[in-house]
Parts: C-alpha cells; sequence; structure tokens
C-alpha cells in the first residue's frame, strides 16, 4: 500500500450542509475501494485563484489516505465525474519518521529567527540612515496582526454570486 494525498474544491454553490454530504461521499468512495483513511482536514472557504465555470470561491478540503496502487485510477475517474467536485488533486506522499518531522521543524525555527533578526537589523539600519529613533517590532506586528483580523472579516463578509 501507497500514501497519498488527496485535495480537492467544492464549490460554495453547493452549501454548507451539502458540504458535509460530499465529504462523507468521498469518505464513502475511499472506504469502498478499501483505502484507510489516515487524515481528513477541511482547509475552509478559500478564493480561487481564477473563476471555475463561473465559480470564483469554494471550500478545500485534504485527505491522506492508503491504498493500493491499481485502485488508484476508480478514484481518480470517480473525482473527475463527480458533480460536487470542481477540481481534485491526488499526489503520492512520503511518510516522515518522527526524527525528520523534528528536525524540519528544529530548522523552520532556526530559519524563522535567522529571519527576524535581518529584518530587525533592516529597520534599525533605515532607521539610522533617516535618523529617527528605530520602530519597535512589536507595534508592527501588532498591526499586522490586526490588519490580518480586518482582511479576514471583510473576506468573510463578501457575498458570493
Amino acid at each position: 500500500m501507497k500514501h497519498y494525498e488527496l485535495m480537492y474544491i467544492i464549490p460554495l454553490k453547493v452549501g454548507q450542509e451539502d458540504n458535509n454530504d460530499v465529504q462523507e461521499k468521498v469518505h464513502q468512495m475511499l472506504s469502498n475501494e478499501t483505502a484507510k483513511i489516515t487524515l481528513e482536514e477541511s482547509l475552509g472557504k478559500r478564493k480561487l485563484a481564477y473563476p471555475i465555470n463561473h465559480v470564483r470561491h469554494g471550500t478545500y478540503v485534504v485527505t491522506e489516505f492508503d491504498i493500493e496502487p491499481d485502485k488508484l485510477s476508480k478514484v481518480q475517474s470517480w473525482l473527475h465525474l463527480s458533480a460536487d467536485i470542481l477540481r481534485s488533486q491526488l499526489i503520492t506522499k512520503k511518510l516522515k519518521t518522527p526524527e525528520q518531522i523534528a528536525r524540519e521543524q528544529a530548522l523552520q525555527e532556526k530559519l524563522m529567527k535567522k529571519q527576524i533578526k535581518a529584518n530587525e537589523d533592516q529597520k534599525a539600519e533605515a532607521a539610522a540612515k533617516a535618523g529617527a529613533e528605530p520602530v519597535p517590532t512589536t507595534m508592527a506586528s501588532a498591526e499586522l496582526a490586526d490588519l490580518d483580523k480586518k482582511l479576514e472579516e471583510i473576506l468573510e463578509q463578501e457575498i458570493v454570486k
């Protein structure tokens, strides 16, 4: 058995209640093909990069599962023929050991710290050149967080046609 990741988009015109029905249909179809589902996660409503069949928003869902490679063609054909699924992408996913995951997280943390320090140094240099005092980084990050919240509120209020 191989490990796969399936990402599919459910158009918003389907509706929230039917959203769960579509996810249940996909889950049932995978179970019928003897797939072992290891993760199912809804990423929520997102705006598409470009309209597909006059649809601009959709609900993204990610499902990870183990299945025999010879049964994968049935899964792909069902996904393409389903009217409730706008787009889907199926990829082979490499399973990582806990040591690899811990190593990657440590590396990401190290890179983030390095990036934050570089940003602070650039701001301090720019302020020194301008002859002003450096702006505290906590104030800038708080303002960005407020802007992100306001942007999310505006996007949630958008009327989808």
